[in-house]
C-alpha cells in the first residue's frame, strides 16, 4: 500500500485531503463521519463570539453547469461558547482544524484562549483563521487585506496559543503576496488558498440579484486555475519557507497532483461534495487513483510539491 501521510508543518495527516471549512463542519457527528469516511483531516465551519444567524435564503445556489456553488451564508453560527461543547465530542482519533473569523485581535485570542482551556485531551490539530470571507461584513476578507491588521491578529494569537496557526488568505486583492508576508513575519504556521471569489448572479426573469445578500462567493471547479495560480505564486515566493494548503475545484484525483506540482503540501475539499453520493465515494475514488499514480511514478506524494517550478 502506497504511504500517503504528509506533513503541514508539525501537522502529521494520514492523507492530504482535508474537509474544507463550510460543507459537514456544523456538528461534531458531521465532522466525525467526514474523517471516519476517509479524510486526512476535518475543519469546522467557521466560528466567532457572537451566534450568528447568517442571511435569509436564498444563500445557496448550486450551478450545474459549472460545479459551482455561489454563496452568501453570512458565517451562520452558535458562537465560540456553545460550538467548544461540539468540539468535546470530538472521536479521539479526528485530526480537526478550527476555523475562527473575528474582527480584531481580542476577538481571535479570546476565542482561542477559551477553547485551549475547555479542551485539553484533544486539542485541534490548528486553528485556521478565516480572513478571507467575502461576503461578511467586519470579518473575514474586511480584516484579510490589510497586511497589518493581519500581521496584528497572529503576532497576538501566537502569544495565546502553542497550537498551530494556519492563515485563510483572500484571493480578492491585487497582491495576494502583501498580505502572505505579514502572515509569515507575524508567525503564521501554514497559508490556506484560497478562499471564495467575489460574485453575484441576477435573475433575467424577476430582475433582481438572486442571492437574497445580492453579493456572494464563489466556490467549485470554476476556481481551480485560480487556486493553482495563487499556490503557485506563493511558493514561487516562499519555497519551502512556509506550507502551503491548496483550495478550490479539488473534485478529482488530477487536481490534487496539480495543487502539489505547484507547491501545495495538502489539498482542501468542500465544493465538489455536492457530486458525490457521500464523503467516502469522493476520498475512496481519488485515493485509489492517486495511489495508482504515486506507484506508477515510483513518487512520494510529498515528493512531488513544487517540481513544476523545476
Amino acid at each position: 500500500m502506497i504511504d500517503l501521510q504528509i506533513k503541514v508543518g508539525d501537522v502529521k495527516l494520514r492523507n492530504p485531503l482535508i474537509l474544507a471549512s463550510g460543507l459537514l463542519g456544523s456538528s461534531y457527528s458531521s465532522l466525525n463521519r467526514a474523517y471516519e469516511n476517509g479524510f486526512g483531516a476535518v475543519t469546522t465551519k467557521s466560528i466567532g463570539v457572537e451566534s450568528r444567524d447568517g442571511y435569509p435564503n436564498p444563500s445557496i445556489i448550486y450551478l450545474e453547469e459549472i460545479k459551482s456553488i455561489l454563496n452568501a451564508v453570512g458565517v451562520a453560527n452558535p458562537g465560540y461558547k456553545v460550538f467548544t461543547q461540539e468540539l468535546k465530542e470530538m472521536n479521539k482519533d479526528v485530526q480537526y482544524v478550527v476555523s475562527l473569523f473575528g474582527s480584531n485581535p481580542d476577538e481571535f485570542v479570546q476565542m482561542i484562549e477559551h477553547i485551549d482551556e475547555h479542551i485539553i485531551v484533544h486539542s485541534p490539530s490548528a486553528y485556521e483563521l478565516n480572513l478571507s470571507c467575502p461576503h461578511a461584513k467586519k470579518v473575514g476578507m474586511a480584516v484579510g487585506t490589510d497586511p497589518e491588521i493581519i500581521n496584528s491578529i497572529i503576532s497576538c494569537v501566537k502569544k495565546s496559543t502553542r497550537i498551530p496557526i494556519w492563515v485563510k488568505l483572500t484571493p480578492n486583492i491585487t497582491n495576494i503576496i502583501s498580505v502572505a508576508e505579514a502572515a509569515i513575519s507575524a508567525g503564521a504556521d501554514a497559508l490556506v488558498a484560497i478562499n471564495t471569489l467575489k460574485a453575484l448572479m441576477i435573475d433575467i426573469y424577476v430582475k433582481k440579484p438572486i442571492l437574497s445578500n445580492i453579493r456572494g462567493g464563489l466556490s467549485g471547479r470554476s476556481i481551480k486555475p485560480i487556486g493553482i495560480r495563487t499556490i503557485f505564486d506563493l511558493f514561487e515566493k516562499y519555497g519551502l519557507e512556509i506550507p502551503l494548503i491548496g483550495v478550490g475545484g479539488v473534485s478529482k484525483w488530477q487536481d490534487v497532483i496539480e495543487y502539489f506540482l505547484a507547491g501545495a503540501n495538502a489539498v482542501q475539499i468542500g465544493s465538489a461534495l455536492n457530486d458525490y453520493s457521500s464523503p467516502k465515494e469522493l476520498t475512496s475514488k481519488i485515493i485509489f487513483v492517486l495511489e495508482n499514480y504515486l506507484s506508477d511514478e515510483n513518487v512520494k506524494i510529498g515528493e512531488l510539491r513544487g517540481i513544476a517550478h523545476e
